[in-house]
This record gives C-alpha cells, structure tokens and sequence, in this order.
C-alpha cells in the first residue's frame, strides 16, 4: 500500500509516490488531470489531495510496477544463459 490513509494523503507520501514513478510536479499533475498550481498546493499542504487523486495515484503506482515486470520478465527471456552438462 502506497499510502496510510486512502483518504488523506500526506504531501511526504506524494513526493515519495512521484519520486518512485519519477514524475515531475508538471507530469504528475497532467496524470491526474488536474492543473499543477493545484497540484503544488496539495504538495505544499495548503490543500488536501481528495479520495479520487490518491486512488489515481494508486493506480498509477500499480500500472507502473506492472509494466516494470513485464518488461524484466521478457528481459530474463531473451538473456537466459543455458549451461550445458555432459552426462558420461
């Protein structure tokens, strides 16, 4: 689970969610298509991210950590090193 609360999430726990997706305020606000003034207040803490921002952001993190696996699964496929044993 990306944050404590669902409902309330810190700005810490946004500034870790973006550091992980390695998103900039700009492209993180345009994720979660609201305007990046918004956005950096909710980081600020002068606002509080509502319910359908942290489930986005949820689901970002959970789309992004699904694409990291795939693309190592089918790395492994490709560089899959065969030993060869002679059996006398």
């Amino acid at each position: 689970m990306l944050f404590i609360d669902i409902d309330k999430p810190t700005p810490d726990e946004i500034k870790e969610w973006m550091n992980i997706n390695s998103l900039s305020t700009k492209s993180a606000s345009e994720l979660l298509g609201i305007s990046k003034r918004q956005f950096l207040r909710i980081l600020s803490g002068e606002s509080k991210a509502k319910r359908i921002h942290s489930l986005a952001m949820q689901m970002i993190w959970l789309l992004s950590e699904n694409k990291k696996k795939i693309i190592d699964e089918e790395s492994n496929k490709n560089n899959k090193k065969i030993v060869k044993i002679p059996i006398r």
